[in-house]
């Protein structure tokens, strides 16, 4: 599977899902799923979003996850079979630019948070919207890291990140704002958007969502900051952290439609 730079563990998902657990609910209603559907989840990681769309289409449907590491479908299947699903529930590795499967045998297709690592999203999205059936419905939802916006004192410093962030640590960092016309080219009709604003006050958890680890040495391998003033900003957000102020916000993007 063709992805860039960016990618995480099933820790750091799963705690990204909590977070994110409105825009999973609304994207899962975008898809409009009753008993007996068959739904493809792309980018399946550990079985976070198949479990749940298993509640919606229940023994009589089939419920697909696709993700390139082995290890987290691995994780996947093991939940699924921990959940007592397993039985119309199955997940399989595989690359989201060349799906395995023939055309139009899905009621619906989502993805989540995928196309942020993709080189070639509208691949992905062409691929998707090709193996759900005619009428059929697609939903696609990611982070617009673009509009990712962190209270501190050093404003020009943390713009600085947010462009490393966002250009640097990701393969497609401004995937949400670019989704729209990515769902229209891909072939999708009745085109809704629905805009998730997020926000986090633990900074605990937003260094961990946010990978300043990653970020920080990219920053300054990149020459975008240097060590000193990586360690300033860092300084400035525990600090906020630690008088229980600290505040971020980030928007994310979800784009459903119709196989037309």
């Amino acid at each position: 599977m063709t992805h860039g730079t960016g990618y995480v563990d099933p820790a750091y998902l799963d705690a990204a899902a909590r977070l994110a657990a409105d825009g999973k609910q609304r994207s899962y209603a975008r898809l409009h799923l009753s008993p007996g559907a068959r739904v493809l989840d792309v980018g399946c990681g550990p079985g976070t979003d198949t479990l749940p769309l298993a509640a919606l289409v229940g023994p009589s449907g089939r419920v697909v996850g696709i993700d390139h590491d082995a290890e987290m479908v691995a994780e996947a299947d093991r939940r699924a079979a921990a959940a007592g699903v397993d039985g119309y529930v199955e997940h399989h590795r595989g690359d989201a630019t060349a799906l395995p499967f023939d055309d139009g045998v899905f009621d619906g297709a989502r993805s989540e948070r995928l196309f942020l690592h993709l080189a070639e999203p509208e691949r992905a999205a062409a691929e998707m919207v090709r193996v759900v059936r005619p009428g059929g419905r697609v939903a696609l939802m990611d982070t617009d890291w673009g509009t990712r916006s962190v209270d501190t004192p050093e404003v020009e410093l943390e713009r600085r990140m947010a462009r490393v962030l966002t250009e640097l640590c990701l393969a497609n960092g401004y995937s949400g704002r670019r989704l729209y016309g990515m769902a229209i080219r891909a072939g999708l009709a009745e085109v809704a958007v629905d805009v998730l604003p997020l926000h986090v006050t633990d900074y605990a958890l937003w260094r961990l969502l946010s990978r300043m680890d990653v970020a920080a040495e990219q920053a300054v391998r990149a020459g975008a900051m240097t060590a000193d003033e990586v360690r300033r900003l860092d300084e400035s957000w525990r600090a906020l952290g630690e008088a229980g102020t600290f505040f971020a916000t980030t928007t994310m993007v979800l784009v459903s439609g119709r196989r037309a």
